[in-house]
C-alpha cells in the first residue's frame, strides 16, 4: 500500500517539475547593488524560532554582504519546495522529507547550509487527552499546522512504521499562533503532530505536553537552507554572503537571545504576544529561541555554522526508506553540500559576540 504523504507530496513536487519558471535568468540587484535573493520558509506565524532572519536584516547583516533578502512564509515544507522547484523562490527552508522524496520523483533539490541540525517532529498530546501511544490514534483528531506540513508526514510515518492506517485519523489544520493555542486549550484535537520550536511556544503559553513514545530518530539530520543543484555552481557566491549573513545572526542570536527577539518584534510586531507582560513575553520566546539555537554550532569554541554531518544525512534517508517516504536509498551527498561552509564561516565570530553583548 502505497503511502499518503508520499503520495501527497509526490504530486506536489511533480506539479512543480512541470511549472514554467518565472525567476530571470540574471540575478535581480537593487540601486545600491545588492544582489535579491528570495527566500520561502515554512512557518503559519512569525515566531522566534525564527528570529535569527530578524536579526540579520535588522542588524545589517544581510547589507553588509550585499544581499537583499525577500522573505515569504508558506504553510508546509512542500509547498517550499514547491516554490524552488518552480523557479519562483531562490532558496527554501525546509524539513528533510519533501527533500528526499523529491529526490526519488526526479527532482534536485541540495542543502547548502544546514538549520535543522537534529530531527525537529515529533508527536505530543495535551494533559487530559485519552492518547497514550501511538497505538491510540486511530479514530482521534491530531493538530497539525496544515493538512500538508511535515508533522502531518511525520504522524503518518510514526503510524505506518507500527502498523496503522493514517486514514483512521483526522488531521485538524490549527495553523499557529494564538489560533494553534486556542485550538489546543478547548480541546479540538487530541493530540499534536508539530516539531520543536511550535511545542515549546505552546508550553510557553501554560499547557503541557507529553511525548509520545516513537520509533527513534536519534541522530537524523533535520533540514536547512536548499536550492536547486545547479544554483550552487551558478549562485555560489551569493549563496556564500547569504549563509555568512546568517552565521553571524546565529552567533549573535547565541550571544544575546533577548536582543534578537527584540529585533523579530521589531520587524514583525505581530509575534510579540499582546496577552502578557513584556518580561513573561520575552522569556517565553527567548526558550523558544534557545531550542532553535541548540546544536547550531555557534557556541564559543566552535565557530562553524551550517555544516551537516554525512552521518546523519545518511541515517536520515535510511529512515526515510524504513518508513516507507521513499522507495530505495540514495547517497547522502545527492541531497547535501559542505563545500559553501568553510567560505560561509569566514568572519570574526568574536566581534559578533562583543556587539551582541553590548546590544539592546
Amino acid at each position: 500500500m502505497r503511502l499518503k504523504p508520499l503520495a501527497g507530496i509526490a504530486a506536489v513536487v511533480l506539479a512543480a517539475t512541470t511549472a514554467v519558471s518565472c525567476g530571470s535568468s540574471e540575478p535581480e540587484t537593487t540601486a545600491d547593488g545588492r544582489t535579491v535573493l528570495k527566500l520561502a520558509i515554512a512557518t503559519p506565524t512569525w515566531n522566534s524560532g525564527f528570529a535569527t532572519l530578524a536579526v540579520a536584516e535588522a542588524r545589517k547583516y544581510f547589507a553588509a554582504e550585499k544581499v537583499d533578502v525577500r522573505i515569504s512564509t508558506f504553510a508546509s515544507g512542500t509547498q517550499v519546495a514547491q516554490q524552488v522547484i518552480a523557479g519562483q523562490t531562490d532558496i527554501g527552508l525546509m524539513t528533510a522529507e519533501p527533500v528526499g522524496i523529491g529526490r526519488e520523483k526526479g527532482t534536485r533539490l541540495v542543502y547548502f547550509a544546514g538549520y535543522y541540525p537534529k530531527w525537529i517532529s515529533n508527536i505530543q498530546v495535551p494533559a487530559g487527552s485519552g492518547v497514550r501511544s501511538i497505538r491510540d490514534l486511530p479514530g482521534k483528531r491530531v493538530g497539525v499546522t496544515a493538512v500538508a506540513s511535515s508533522g502531518t508526514t511525520f504522524v503518518r510515518t510514526a503510524m505506518k512504521m507500527e502498523g496503522l492506517d493514517a486514514g483512521t485519523v483526522k488531521f485538524i489544520p490549527i495553523g499557529g499562533g494564538s489560533e494553534q493555542i486556542n485550538a489546543i486549550q478547548t480541546g479540538k484535537v487530541d493530540a499534536l503532530g508539530l516539531w520543536d520550536t511550535q511545542y515549546q511556544i505552546v508550553r510557553s503559553a501554560g499547557v503541557d505536553l507529553t511525548p509520545l513514545p516513537v520509533a527513534s530518530t536519534e541522530g537524523l539530520f533535520g533540514g536547512g537552507f536548499a536550492v536547486e543543484d545547479d544554483v550552487v555552481k551558478k549562485r555560489r557566491d551569493d549563496l556564500v554572503r547569504f549563509g555568512r549573513a546568517m552565521a553571524k545572526a546565529m552567533a549573535f542570536a547565541q550571544a544575546n537571545p533577548s536582543a534578537a527577539v527584540r529585533d523579530l518584534w521589531k520587524l514583525h510586531p505581530e509575534a510579540k504576544p499582546a496577552s502578557m507582560s513584556e518580561d513573561a513575553a520575552l522569556d517565553g520566546q527567548v526558550k523558544v529561541l534557545k531550542v532553535r539555537l541548540d546544536g547550531q554550532g555557534v557556541e564559543p569554541g566552535h565557530d562553524r555554522w551550517g555544516e551537516m554531518d554525512e552521518k546523519n544525512v545518511a541515517a536520515t534517508v535510511s529512515f526515510m526508506q524504513q518508513a516507507g517516504l521513499i522507495k530505495k536509498t540514495f547517497p547522502a551527498t545527492d541531497i547535501f553540500t559542505n563545500d559553501l561552509i568553510p567560505e560561509i564561516n569566514k568572519f570574526s565570530f568574536a566581534e559578533i559576540r562583543t556587539a551582541a553583548k553590548a546590544a539592546k
